[in-house]
């Protein structure tokens, strides 16, 4: 099972670990998709105690490019241990 390495912009410290944003390294099967298995990424980091900056839509970054969440990450050029950042959509309204 590959392993990535994801960065979630946190409420409190953004990206930037060294100033409280979270990395997890997270097992990804190949065949899994995004939109399955980033809630229950969101639900770990939820438990402990980490909460995503923003109430928009979360969005996953690789390589400067919206990932789509309903393709397997290796047909969208994704490799194991390549740095996906998690954020939120700003949402208009």
């Amino acid at each position: 099972m590959p392993k990535y390495q994801m960065y979630f912009d946190t409420i409190n410290g953004g990206f930037d670990t060294a100033n409280g944003g979270t990395k997890y390294n997270v097992d990804i099967d190949d065949d899994e998709l995004l939109d399955v298995v980033l809630d229950e990424i969101l639900f770990d980091l939820r438990e402990r105690g980490e909460v995503l900056k923003g109430d928009g839509e979360p969005q996953v970054v690789w390589n400067g490019q919206s990932l789509d969440f309903s393709a397997p990450l290796p047909q969208q050029g994704v490799h194991a241990n390549d740095v996906l950042r998690v954020s939120t959509l700003a949402t208009n309204g």
